[in-house]
């Protein structure tokens, strides 16, 4: 791995010399452009006062440099884009936490013709700090996904995916290592040529390392489209079931929901709400049931500047025995400024604050954080 000083300064030279580059559309183009290669270049500082994400946790300053390739073809049938990089993070005083995170994601896509669909394949290095866990991670994250959609007569179409993940934990045998493999089913009905309605089901099953295994059943219902006269997006809710197998915990049943609606006010504003609400596993082999929303906001001043805000809550309520009625409530809200210099370099400026409520007092912690991004894309 090459010095951390020596991939700085070749990386704020290559910025440099991005930023007198003629405009160009890609870095290679082939094929009267069906084929395309793009060069990205990305320069992140930033201060984090709670790198540990727990109550007795100091700050650091850390320092990212990625570079990375994009390719896509858009000719034929099948169209492919793909893409590889590598993040290397140094931190100031915790140097222990230094990491080399390498990335790759393909993806497969058929738009045209009567069944539609993506075949997308991914893995990804990860170093970040586990609010559940409350400790830093390194893991490894694998995924692979099949989605598709056919129409069966004038008004229904089917929807489906099939997908499978591993997380995988590296130099740290306390936390558990997840599997999950998920499918779903949706039945589509064009309720008018700006909204559908929709019904579904999703099966999902995880097998951890520490022999424990969980059977989730989810049946939800909802609109996609023009959810209301303002506001385009996804509106998913229903009930769900988790069945957990190996461990003496029963099941548990909740409501579960995926929303995501944005409102356009005007040409140059725009609101964005999420809410979120599911089971999931912690890296400690615990059973959560998450609730998270956030709202966001964007402004562009004009077509170089851009202000952005935004704010969010959440409960995570871990289950049965194990979870030990630990319970954490969370408020985060951030604020920054987007530079746009032309179609290759930007500039963002963020603040971030996050406070986390918890019944265990080592999760009992606020976290700030300041983060400068330089990018460039060729």
């Amino acid at each position: 791995m090459a010095p951390f000083p020596s991939l700085r300064l070749g990386l704020t030279a290559l910025l440099s010399a991005l930023l007198v580059c003629p405009p160009v559309h890609a870095l290679v183009s082939m094929n009267d452009g069906k084929n395309q290669l793009f060069v990205s270049a990305n320069a992140n500082f930033a201060w984090d006062s709670n790198i540990y994400a727990n109550s007795t946790s100091g700050g650091d300053f850390l320092y990212t440099a990625g570079l990375g390739l994009e390719f896509k073809r858009h000719a034929g049938l099948i169209a492919v884009n793909g893409s590889a990089g590598i993040d290397a993070t140094r931190f100031v005083d915790n140097t222990n936490e230094n990491s080399l995170n390498p990335r790759f994601r393909t993806e497969f896509s058929k738009q045209t013709g009567r069944t539609t669909g993506a075949l997308t394949l991914g893995a990804a290095r990860q170093n970040r700090a586990d609010s559940a866990a409350n400790l830093r991670s390194e893991s490894w994250l694998y995924d692979a996904g099949l989605n598709f959609k056919y129409p069966v007569i004038e008004r229904y179409a089917l929807s489906g995916s099939f997908g499978y993940s591993m997380l995988d934990y590296m130099n740290n045998l306390s936390l558990v290592d997840l599997k999950t493999y998920t499918a779903s089913l949706d039945l589509f009905y064009v309720y008018t040529s700006e909204r559908d309605l929709f019904a579904g089901y999703r099966y999902r099953h995880g097998d951890t390392s520490a022999s424990t295994t969980f059977d989730d059943h989810a049946f939800t219902v909802g609109v996609s489209g023009k959810v209301l006269p303002k506001l385009n997006g996804t509106v998913r809710f229903g009930y769900q079931i988790r069945q957990p197998s190996g461990t003496t915990e029963g099941d548990y049943q909740a409501i579960t929901a995926a929303t995501a609606v944005t409102w356009n006010l005007s040409k140059r504003f725009s609101l964005t709400g999420q809410v979120a609400k599911d089971f999931s596993t912690t890296s400690t082999n615990l059973n959560i049931d998450s609730l998270s929303s956030n709202l966001d906001a964007q402004y562009a001043m004009n077509a170089k500047i851009a202000l952005f805000a935004g704010a969010g809550y959440g409960i995570n309520r871990f289950l049965g025995v194990p979870g030990a009625d630990r319970r954490d409530t969370f408020l985060t809200w951030n604020v920054g400024a987007g530079y746009t210099m032309n179609d290759h370099f930007k500039i963002a400026l963020t603040y971030a604050y996050f406070k986390n409520w918890s019944t265990l007092a080592y999760s009992d912690f606020t976290r700030n954080s300041l983060n400068l991004n330089l990018s460039s894309q060729f």
